[in-house]
């Protein structure tokens, strides 16, 4: 049943909603192999269904509405490549791709090895920052192959946390070891400052000199995004695809003056987009099923002091509906959902939500 104060796009698309799942395979990385779980566009009678997914130690079931294995809907449709944070998997919003293929998307959420609970290891968080764009562009040429009806000419990246810095850099933002070494100068070796000593290496990969914007990446959506120091002013200034962040107010992750307020204000878009929820800290927009409640660990991984998840849920659901279909379905009623004064929100219900543009 329908929250009544759910914004517009928050609303379930016309499209009954298939999942399957498939194994992506880098032969250039000694045959990395991925999982991606992509939901799409079917026909015939919605069905119920269960994911069975993991947070932190926690074995967890998180209900959906998807068809498995259900034969794709006849057409073409925007492919929307998703990123979880780190650790996490390929559940880890497991609603909001299941919503958008709802809005006629391919929505293929990645599991990126060596980023999950299972198998994040110290030398991992540094070989991600390479590895995990890696994923991505790759995910590109596979799921066109693997998927007839993703259009992989017009490709929305969507990604939370270190997902969020992910999808950033496979857009084209590279990373800038000068602009990491001046921030932590000033910092005191805080947060991203962790990868300064092996950043020369890095940058070697996917740095500002070497990272070209992929020509079928069209709009970028990052939640909570991790990292901005890694990337810097002289590289987001020649980011010029349209860009929305979505952003807690009081986030101690992905900090929100170090990292998403950044991301935003140096970002060279022509188009961009703030939004900020008041008091929210860093996991507003994640799954967070009820079994996390019996481990204190699993339970901080997901848990949100303020914000009913629910209701920040249907935010993030209105909000990338509304820049997706803008920006990969060329829809202008949409698109009139990304302004500042909210439109279609009821009378009370914008309390804690500011949303800027450039």
């Amino acid at each position: 049943m329908k929250r009544l104060d759910a914004p517009p796009l928050a609303l379930r698309g016309r499209w009954v909603v298939g999942v399957k799942t498939l194994q992506l395979t880098d032969t250039r990385r000694q045959n990395r192999a991925i999982t991606a779980e992509v939901w799409y566009p079917t026909t015939g009678t919605q069905q119920s269904l269960v994911y069975e997914s993991v947070i932190g130690q926690t074995r967890v079931r998180i209900a959906g509405q998807a068809n498995r294995d259900a034969a794709p809907a006849n057409g073409r449709f925007p492919l929307i490549v998703a990123s979880h944070g780190q650790p996490g998997t390929r559940f880890q919003f497991a609603y909001l791709n299941e919503h958008l293929a709802s809005r006629g998307f391919v929505a293929a959420a990645l599991e990126h090895p060596g980023s999950t609970y299972q198998t994040l290891t110290q030398q991992n968080y540094l070989t991600s920052i390479v590895d995990r764009p890696l994923d991505i562009l790759l995910a590109l040429d596979e799921l066109g192959r693997q998927m007839p009806s993703a259009d992989a000419s017009k490709v929305g990246l969507l990604g939370y946390s270190y997902g969020g810095y992910s999808v950033i850099n496979a857009a084209g933002a590279g990373l800038d070891g000068n602009a990491l070494s001046e921030y932590c100068r000033g910092s005191n070796n805080e947060g991203p400052c962790f990868a300064l000593p092996f950043f020369a290496q890095l940058e070697a990969q996917r740095g500002v000199n070497t990272v070209r914007p992929d020509p079928r990446i069209k709009a970028v959506f990052a939640m909570a995004p991790y990292g901005q120091p890694w990337i810097g002013a002289r590289s987001l200034a020649n980011f010029k695809l349209p860009l929305f962040v979505a952003v807690g107010e009081a986030d101690d992750v992905a900090s929100y003056r170090r990292d998403g307020l950044e991301y935003f204000r140096r970002a060279g878009s022509a188009e961009k987009y703030l939004l900020t929820l008041a008091a929210a800290q860093h996991n507003p927009f994640v799954e967070c099923p009820p079994e996390v409640r019996g481990r204190e660990e699993d339970y901080w991984r997901c848990w949100e002091p303020v914000w009913d998840l629910e209701r920040s849920h249907d935010l993030a659901r209105h909000f990338a509906s509304a820049f997706f279909l803008h920006y990969l379905q060329n829809n202008r009623e949409a698109g009139a959902f990304l302004s500042p004064g909210l439109p279609g929100f009821k009378p009370r219900t914008s309390v804690g939500v500011k949303l800027e543009t450039r």
